[in-house]
């Protein structure tokens, strides 16, 4: 697995069982540790997407999640997304989408729409 979380992108090995990581080998730093156990255990990712925008001066604004999704989540989240239509004016950081697909996590702009 490779590690992601700093530049130096360590290809390290993991073994674990079925509740805990036990050992990893070959990481520079110990940042390592815990983004292999949540890749492991818990992955998440960021969504990043557009969605429509109704009386805005542009017809799509990009919107994240506030906090990374389970990753067997990201294609209820964007499916969901698909069908939104977002009311100009939008503010970066409006809630576009609160609780989206039940995870507890907003979506929210990333652009301003006058």
């Amino acid at each position: 697995m490779v590690c992601v979380v700093c530049p130096t992108s360590c290809l390290v090995q993991a073994e674990w069982d079925d509740e805990k990581l036990i050992n990893i080998d070959r990481a520079r730093c110990k940042l390592a540790w815990d983004y292999v156990a949540s890749e492991i255990f818990d992955p998440r990712r960021t969504v990043t997407t557009t969605v429509s925008v109704d009386a805005g001066p542009i017809p799509l604004v990009s919107v994240k999640t506030a906090s990374p999704v389970p990753k067997g989540m990201v294609f209820d989240v964007m499916n969901q997304l698909a069908e939104v239509v977002a009311k100009a004016p939008i503010t970066v950081g409006d809630v576009i989408v609160k609780d989206v697909s039940g995870t507890g996590i907003d979506v929210v702009a990333t652009r301003n729409v006058d």
